[in-house]
């Protein structure tokens, strides 16, 4: 492993500092989503009949055991209860931003190395180039192919890093953005229920 990276000149240290923050961000963002995941259409009929019967307190209590952005959502806007309609959606909508951010955390992160490590690549490839040029020029043109080798590799293997670094992670961040795209879609949606819910239960009392 250590050859392959002197092999690959210093670019190869970037390169590789790269494929581990991809590496953990990737693993990290997969058990989040894994962990928040949750099944919202049972969630809120469950609560809604807590609300219905005005056991907030129990609600809130129980919400906060669940997972996911949703049941946050809920027990964000019991809370708040006994505020104005301009106070619920202003809390409701400050609560679901908290929580598109939970869902965004890091990915900036996936689509800077995804953009960063192909050109990493592209500069070892052109630093290699130019280290073989300059063993031509001190041998006057007659270098052994042993002595073009490092540059040659150099070029070679820091491109095909890079772009096996870049690849996955791109897939990856691909996968996460339609993850939080799809969430926020429902979020929106459920925010609405929440909403429509409270008002209809404080109208009946």
């Amino acid at each position: 492993m250590w050859d392959f990276v002197v092999q690959g000149g210093p670019i190869m240290v970037p390169l590789l500092i790269s494929s581990v923050i991809s590496l953990a961000v990737i693993l990290e963002r997969y058990i989040f989503f894994r962990r928040t995941h949750n099944n919202n259409h049972k969630l809120f009929k469950k609560y809604a009949r807590h609300i219905r019967q005005s056991q907030y307190k129990e609600a809130i209590r129980d919400l906060k055991r669940e997972r996911g952005p949703v049941a946050r959502i809920m027990a964000a806007g019991l809370t708040y209860t006994g505020g104005g309609t301009l106070e619920i959606e202003e809390h409701l909508s400050l609560t679901g931003d908290q929580e598109v951010a939970k869902m965004e955390k890091n990915l900036m992160v996936l689509d800077v190395i995804a953009s960063v490590s192909p050109l990493l690549g592209l500069l070892g490839t052109v630093l290699g180039i130019i280290d073989s040029f300059d063993i031509l020029y001190l041998t006057g043109g007659v270098a052994s192919p042993a002595q073009l080798s490092s540059g040659i590799a150099r070029a070679l293997l820091t491109t095909a890093t890079g772009l096996f670094i870049a690849i996955p992670t791109m897939i990856f961040y691909s996968h996460f953005i339609g993850i939080v795209n799809r969430r926020i879609r429902e979020l929106n949606r459920w925010t609405k229920e929440v909403q429509t819910l409270l008002e209809d239960v404080r109208a009946n009392v």
